[in-house]
């Protein structure tokens, strides 16, 4: 049974826990909030290229059709998430029934929350994608 004086020594040691446990915690919310940014962003651009190569080894596609599929398909997800645009290439650029064909993309990433001290480390620079196909004759 608790006696007066010890509820008195006790009456702010929740409150020190709280300062001390609550910045962690914040710390790892924020975490799952930017991987789960990146877990989307990343499954998003490499369904874009995917798509995007797809189209690619049809015949008479251009490269600039397809980089337009690719944007077309990141238009919405992107601007809302990050405001930036993918760096696509196509190669080989001159396509041959039976050769293969590769679409890649590339997007920068940043974090959004935790930039400052644990972004540079927990996240890469770039989000990557790339799908490879043969072309259709």
């Amino acid at each position: 049974m608790p006696t007066p004086s010890s509820s008195l020594n006790q009456r702010g040691a929740s409150a020190v826990e709280m300062a001390l446990v609550l910045p962690l915690l914040l710390t790892v919310v924020f975490a799952i909030i930017d991987y789960s940014r990146f877990f989307f962003l990343r499954s998003t651009v490499t369904a874009a290229v995917a798509d995007a190569t797809r189209l690619a080894v049809l015949p008479g596609t251009t490269d600039a059709m397809i980089a337009a599929a690719v944007t077309q398909a990141l238009l919405d997800p992107l601007n809302q998430a990050t405001g930036q645009h993918p760096n696509i290439s196509v190669t080989p650029s001159q396509r041959t029934a039976g050769q293969p064909v590769t679409v890649t993309a590339s997007l920068p990433f940043s974090p959004l929350i935790l930039p400052q001290f644990l972004g540079k480390t927990l996240f890469p620079q770039n989000i990557n994608a790339a799908a490879t196909m043969v072309v259709e004759p």
